[in-house]
C-alpha cells in the first residue's frame, strides 16, 4: 500500500505493466522511489527504450553511472545503440560505449564487432578498429574471415601511426591463443594486399623482438610480397637474414618465391645462382623451380643450360607445361637453332594432356591457405 501511495504522486503519462500488474510512470523520470526495487525500476525503464535521442541518453547514463543498471538492460538494447552510433557515423561514441561495457564485462554479439570493424576501416579509425578486431579474436570461436583482416588493414592506409596496431599484435603474440602466429601472418598478408609494404616490414621487424617469432611461413609470405612489388634488393636482404636465423629452415617455397621474384624483375643471372644454391642444400627442384629457371635461362640466352634442365626435368618424371615448351621454342628460334625448335614443336604437338602439366599441377606447389 505504501508503494501504491507513492506511485500516485507521480505525474500520469503512461501506464506500464510490471510483473503482471501495472503502475503509472512518467516516461522521462530517471529516479524511481526508494522503496521500489532495482528490478522494477529498470524493467519499467527497459520497456521505454527506443531509438529516440532522449531514450538513447537515458540508456547511456544508466550504463555509465549505475553499477547495477547494466545488469538489467538487455544486450539487445546495447546492440541497437551501438548500431545506431555506427549508422550515424559516430564511431567515437560507439568506442566510448564499448569501453564502458567492457569495464562491466558486458559482451555484445560478434556481428556488432564485424560491422564496427568494417566502419572503422572505412573511416580510418585505428583505435576502434583494433578494439573490434581484438573482441572478434576473443569471441568468434572460429577463424576470422579475410574481410576482417582487410578491414583492420584499411584503417591504417592513410597514416604512419601504428601504435595501436603494434600494441594489438604484441598482445596477440604474447597471448595464449594457439593460433597467434597464424593471426599475425594473416595480418601481414592483409597489409600486403592493401599495398602497405612498409608496415609489413615493420611488423616483421617487431616480431623478432616478441615472444611469438616469425616462422618460415612468415618469411616466405614477406618474400613473396617483396617480389611482387619488384623490391628485389629488399627480398635478397631478407633471404640473407633468414639464412642467419638458426630457428628458420629454408624450404622449396622459399627458393621458388625468390627465383620467381628475380625472374619477374629480369634478374636472370641470379636465378641460376639461387637454383644451384637450393640444389646444394639438398632441396630438390619441383615443377615451379624448373619452369622459372628454364624460362629465365632461355630469356638470358643460356640455351644450353636451359635445355639441360629441361631434359633433367623429364628424366625425373616432372611433366613440363605448354608454357615451358613455348618459351624454349621461342628462345631457340631467336638464337637461330631452328632445327631444335622444330623438334620441340613436334614433340609438343604429339603430347597428350596427360603428358603435360596443367594449372592444377602448379596449384599443388603453392603454399597452403592460412587457417586460424
Amino acid at each position: 500500500m505504501n508503494i501504491l501511495r507513492k506511485m500516485a504522486k507521480w505525474s500520469i503519462v503512461k501506464r506500464i505493466p510490471v510483473y503482471g500488474g501495472s503502475f503509472t510512470s512518467m516516461k522521462h523520470m530517471v529516479l524511481a522511489p526508494a522503496e521500489l526495487s532495482w528490478s522494477c525500476s529498470f524493467s519499467a525503464m527497459h520497456s521505454l527504450i527506443n531509438t529516440g535521442e532522449e531514450d538513447e541518453e537515458l540508456l547511456k547514463k544508466t550504463a555509465d553511472n549505475s553499477e547495477t543498471g547494466s545488469k538489467f538492460i538487455s544486450k539487445i538494447d546495447y546492440t541497437k545503440l551501438v548500431e545506431k552510433y555506427r549508422r550515424d557515423g559516430n564511431l567515437s561514441a560507439a568506442d566510448d560505449l564499448l569501453q564502458s561495457l567492457q569495464d562491466k564485462n558486458v559482451c555484445l554479439p560478434v556481428s556488432v564487432f564485424e560491422s564496427l570493424l568494417a566502419a572503422a576501416g572505412e573511416q580510418s579509425d585505428m583505435k576502434l578498429s583494433c578494439r573490434a578486431f581484438r573482441e572478434l579474436l576473443m569471441q568468434a570461436g572460429k577463424p576470422l574471415s579475410s574481410d576482417c583482416y582487410l578491414n583492420l588493414a584499411r584503417a591504417f592506409i592513410n597514416t604512419d601511426d601504428c601504435i595501436h596496431l603494434l600494441s594489438l599484435l604484441k598482445e596477440v603474440a604474447e597471448s595464449s591463443l594457439p593460433c597467434r602466429l597464424i593471426v599475425i601472418n594473416r595480418t601481414i598478408l592483409a597489409f600486403a594486399e592493401s599495398r602497405q609494404i612498409d608496415k609489413v616490414l615493420m611488423i616483421l621487424e617487431q616480431m623478432r623482438e616478441w615472444e611469438c617469432k616469425p616462422d618460415v611461413i612468415t618469411y616466405n609470405s614477406v618474400l613473396d610480397i617483396l617480389g611482387r612489388a619488384g623490391l628485389v634488393n629488399e627480398m635478397l636482404r631478407l633471404l640473407s637474414s633468414m639464412k642467419e636465423d638458426c630457428d628458420v629452415s629454408l624450404n622449396i617455397i622459399t627458393y621458388n618465391t625468390v627465383i620467381n621474384g628475380l625472374r619477374k624483375a629480369c634478374r636472370f643471372d641470379m636465378c641460376l645462382v639461387l637454383y644451384n644454391e637450393m640444389v646444394q642444400r639438398g632441396i630438390e627442384p619441383d615443377l615451379l623451380s624448373y619452369t622459372a629457371v628454364i624460362d629465365s635461362l632461355g630469356r638470358s640466352g643460356n640455351i644450353k643450360e636451359s635445355l639441360r634442365l629441361f631434359d633433367e626435368m623429364k628424366q625425373r618424371g616432372i611433366r613440363p607445361s605448354v608454357y615451358v615448351y613455348r618459351a624454349l621454342i621461342d628462345c631457340l628460334k631467336k638464337s637461330g637453332e631452328f632445327q631444335r625448335a622444330l623438334q620441340l614443336s613436334d614433340e609438343l604437338k604429339n603430347s597428350s594432356s596427360l603428358d603435360l602439366a596443367g594449372p592444377q599441377d602448379f596449384k599443388r606447389h603453392l603454399r597452403p591457405p592460412y587457417r586460424r
